[in-house]
């Protein structure tokens, strides 16, 4: 069960719009790979634009040395970034075939893993590598679950269903803000300011609920009859990965507390 906090909401927006795609190509870049040979110019163009606006707003939030102040300029660039960060998912899924998209993705992935292994310790403390990289955990975890809600057929509570799909919009999109901090970070290599890695580390843990919502929603559907598959999360699984999920679900309700 997601953690029910309406103090959590102080900070988060309190609605959004249709939720985007979760995942790392919020941090698409059209000159990364030789397969956007297959867009368009004009398309290629009209991407790298948007990226370079979501980039903007990014290091605008970097540019900030405290906690307050990272607040009050996230409050602000929030809408834009929302409307740029859904602007990309939808101009990808239009002009990029599938497959390519797929190419994309993962050597998206490949280079983030890469790019996050030399900037640990260096562009920002161990503690948010940690949770940036449980967060990619907790990001495929999503994906899987969201696979199978698809098949599940409809779910037992239509007004429930609603409910949790318009938390896993809000919770999914602020996790995301701060996971695109991050990948700007190390795009730019940019040191994330000391003061305001707490706030960027405890953005991210908005995943865990997230995560828990699409168990939510898939067990509305195994209510209705649909069989609910077994193990969705088995993944090797040690004490210390035990100890941050704990730790972010312990946490959630004060890490959202301080005013915009």
């Amino acid at each position: 069960m997601y953690v029910e906090m309406d103090s959590a909401l102080l900070e988060m927006p309190t609605r959004v719009a249709q939720p985007f795609e979760v995942g790392t190509l919020g941090a698409f870049d059209a000159t990364a790979s030789g397969e956007t040979r297959v867009i368009k110019r004009k398309d290629e163009d009209l991407l790298r634009q948007i990226t370079e606006t979501l980039d903007k707003q990014l290091l605008a939030a970097l540019a900030c040395r405290t906690p307050k102040e990272f607040a009050k300029a996230r409050g602000q660039l929030w809408e834009m970034y929302f409307r740029a960060r859904r602007t990309l998912g939808d101009t990808i899924k239009l002009v990029i075939p599938k497959n390519v998209i797929e190419i994309i993705r993962f050597a998206t992935t490949q280079r983030i893993a890469e790019d996050l292994a030399r900037s640990r310790d260096v562009l920002f403390r161990e503690d948010v590598a940690a949770q940036f990289e449980f967060t990619d955990w907790l990001v495929n975890k999503i994906q899987c679950v969201a696979h199978e809600i698809s098949k599940a057929g409809n779910p037992s509570d239509r007004a429930a269903d609603s409910q949790l799909h318009e938390d896993f919009s809000l919770y999914t999109s602020w996790g995301q803000f701060h996971y695109d901090c991050v990948l700007a970070s190390m795009k730019f290599d940019r040191p994330i300011p000391e003061q305001i890695q707490g706030s960027i580390r405890d953005g991210l843990r908005a995943w865990v609920n997230a995560c828990s919502i699409t168990e939510e929603a898939l067990a509305l559907r195994a209510e209705n009859g649909s069989e609910r598959p077994q193990e969705v999360f088995d993944l090797p699984w040690d004490e210390e990965d035990q100890e941050l999920l704990d730790s972010s679900m312990r946490d959630l309700d004060a890490e959202f507390c301080s005013d915009l």
